[in-house]
């Protein structure tokens, strides 16, 4: 069966948040995010918890700003496939 990815951008999303510099991680929820709600490990070792219609309604990125900083983007791959990806412009309000 042939795969496909899809590309998920801060702009398709209404995600706000605040970043942890001591440990440099980034927390992104949307306004209707379940905070009980199970949350899934990506593979980039970060925490994604779905909404009931599968859109993402929180992200906690560890190594955010490293990871930016070495990538110049910020990637979370969820189980079906989907990455979101964040750069260094959607997050400058909450990175310097």
């Amino acid at each position: 069966m042939p795969s496909t990815t899809v590309h998920v951008t801060a702009a398709d999303l209404r995600l706000t948040g605040s970043y942890e510099p001591t440990g440099d991680v980034l927390y992104l929820s949307a306004p209707g995010d379940d905070k009980a709600g199970p949350a899934q490990e990506t593979p980039e070792g970060h925490a994604v918890r779905l909404g009931a219609d599968g859109q993402i309604t929180h992200l906690t990125a560890i190594n955010a700003k490293w990871l930016l900083d070495r990538d110049g983007v910020l990637t979370a791959t969820l189980r079906d496939g989907r990455q979101l990806q964040l750069g260094r412009d959607d997050l400058r309000d909450l990175i310097a």
